[in-house]
């Protein structure tokens, strides 16, 4: 999904948190609005949002994520609803 809204995405690892299983992760996400996103066109926008992952391992392997990008600031900045 965030591939083809913004082709050109990059995520920059922030910060990382680990206790027994569990990795926290804090991301920056930038990018540029070249595609549809939740159904708005492209704007040609670049956007720079924080995002937080959470990891969960078993024998040194991922066997689960759950992730939490600041979708609101990605659709104020893409021009889709008013930025405060």
């Amino acid at each position: 999904m965030m591939r083809g809204a913004f082709p050109d995405v990059q995520w920059t690892l922030e910060e990382t948190v680990a206790e027994s299983h569990t990795v926290a992760a804090r991301f920056t996400m930038q990018g540029t609005h070249d595609g549809e996103f939740f159904g708005i066109p492209a704007s040609g926008n670049k956007i720079s949002v924080q995002a937080m992952n959470f990891y969960y391992l078993s024998d040194g392997r991922i066997v689960g994520e759950q992730g939490q990008p600041d979708l609101l600031g990605v659709i104020q900045q893409i021009g889709a609803v008013p930025a405060p």
